[in-house]
């Protein structure tokens, strides 16, 4: 059986992604669900998908966002 993770990761072909739920990466970053939509609402943050009613974002866009903003605090 795949875990959650591997649920989540889409391959066709050569083309693999893995996706990031509003409710991932709030839990990951220990923020509330609410922050994330502000930023979302905002333009900021990384660039959401949606998926029928869901919102997605790929690993690397949040990967590469997150990567941004501790260069930035540097």
């Amino acid at each position: 059986m795949p875990t959650k993770e591997q649920a989540r990761t889409v391959g066709v072909g050569a083309c693999d992604h893995t996706w990031v739920s509003v409710d991932d990466l709030a839990e990951e970053l220990k923020i509330p669900k609410s922050t994330i939509y502000g930023w979302k609402a905002r333009g900021r943050g990384p660039t959401w998908v949606r998926v029928g009613k869901h919102l997605r974002a790929r690993r690397t866009q949040v990967d590469a966002w997150l990567n941004s903003l501790a260069e930035g605090a540097a």
